[in-house]
């Protein structure tokens, strides 16, 4: 056991080192390379992690459950839905039935007559219409007649129902999910003061830099919380404030196609920041700038590098999507395991790597002594080396003869 503890931490004993010609020269060669060797040592810094992401998870959860309910209402839903609607919005279950009560004897005539030239023929013959309908369970015939009259109040009134309960199922399901999203921001707050200690770590992993992981944590948070937390406040609020923004230009996009346009508008804006998101972690555990200065750096390199900073958002967003499209156990339970193990630190260890690119691009070429490209071998920096090194004095002639013979 202690062996295998040992070489977790420190490797196997009699591996040879990289030579020259194996030491990354690329970002993509450095990103692989740093990966293979860090990968299991990732799975500790993800558990850290998850244990500020706990309670968020946990409440999303709750709140995805209860937001179930609101979705799929129609003949066909499990009985138990239904009534666990029927306890937190009785008058939307109650608007419902009258619907699916009118709509029994609509469907019927319909099903009957098929066509609205058939039903007016019907009228115009015998001045009504009528339609059986048998209930499979009981055999239980129920016959439904109308009249003119009573057949177009059925239109107008089944019509008033439905909208009536559709308006009303999304003013419950826009209240559920406005008060998930409020209550979930302090959680943000939570799970943000986490993020500087496992970005810090990712950093250097991501650079080919040594760090101890429990200590670089604790000292990165230590260092860090007082940024980390208003920037978890404004990542909760902006899904808030998305929210309510979708809602309203959308109700009023209904009356004029303009307001649609302010509504994608705010897509755009929730995609910007959270691709700044990629970068401003990293660039709280490296640098030394004020709150404002890092949102506004990681906006401009985030849009200057604005497919890569979409791609890696993209992927982050599509991967879970993807998952919870498994049958609903087996989704839950493959989340589960992904995001308990490795998932927060992978995605990390990409934003990592990328915001050190960004960042050997954009800043660290423009501060006096800050070292660029770092993990990665560039040659003409030892030819560059060797020509600044002073050459030693009170060389015997036979050295420097040598050295010119071998010229």
């Amino acid at each position: 056991m202690g062996n295998i503890m040992n070489n977790y931490f420190y490797g196997k004993a009699g591996q040879a080192d990289y030579t020259v010609e194996q030491m990354p020269t690329t970002r993509k060669q450095l990103f692989f390379t740093t990966l293979k060797v860090r990968f299991s040592s990732m799975i500790g810094i993800n558990l850290l992690h998850f244990l500020f992401m706990l309670p968020l998870l946990i409440w999303l959860f709750l709140g995805f459950e209860t937001l179930s309910i609101y979705f799929g209402i129609d003949e066909t839903t499990a009985p138990e839905y239904k009534e666990r609607l029927r306890q937190v919005a009785p008058e939307v279950v109650s608007e419902y039935d009258a619907y699916a009560e009118l709509d029994k004897g609509f469907q019927a005539i319909i099903d009957k007559y098929e066509t609205d030239e058939q039903i007016s023929a019907a009228f115009t013959e015998s001045g009504a219409i009528t339609a059986q309908t048998t209930n499979t369970e009981t055999g239980e015939v129920t016959t439904y007649t109308y009249t003119a009259q009573e057949w177009d109040t059925l239109k107008t009134s089944r019509a008033e129902h439905y909208k009536n309960y559709y308006n009303l199922l999304a003013q419950e399901r826009n209240g559920n999910i406005t008060t998930t999203l409020l209550i979930a921001i302090p959680l943000f707050m939570i799970a943000s003061v986490g993020r500087p200690g496992m970005m810090y770590v990712l950093r250097n992993w991501a650079r080919d830099d040594h760090s101890f992981v429990w200590q670089d944590y604790k000292a990165a948070i230590k260092d860090n919380w007082k940024q980390s937390l208003p920037l978890g406040f404004l990542n909760g609020l902006s899904f808030l404030l998305f929210f309510i923004a979708w809602v309203t230009y959308g109700n009023m996009a209904n009356n004029s196609w303009f307001f649609a346009i302010p509504q994608g508008l705010m897509v755009v804006l929730l995609v910007i920041w959270w691709m700044m998101n990629e970068l401003i972690y990293v660039m709280m555990v490296t640098y030394d700038m004020k709150f404002g200065q890092l949102i506004k750096n990681s906006i401009i390199m985030a849009i200057a590098r604005l497919p890569i900073a979409f791609l890696i958002l993209l992927g982050t967003v599509a991967f879970p999507l993807l998952l919870s499209f498994l049958p609903a156990p087996y989704s839950l339970l493959a989340l589960l395991v992904v995001y308990l193990l490795i998932g927060f630190a992978f995605v990390g260890f990409v934003q990592a790597s990328f915001a050190n690119s960004c960042f050997d691009k954009y800043l660290n070429p423009r501060i006096e002594g800050a070292e660029v490209n770092k993990g990665l071998y560039n040659p003409d920096s030892e030819d560059e080396q060797k020509q600044d090194e002073p050459e030693p004095e009170n060389l015997v002639k036979e050295d420097r003869y040598w050295e010119h013979k071998t010229k």
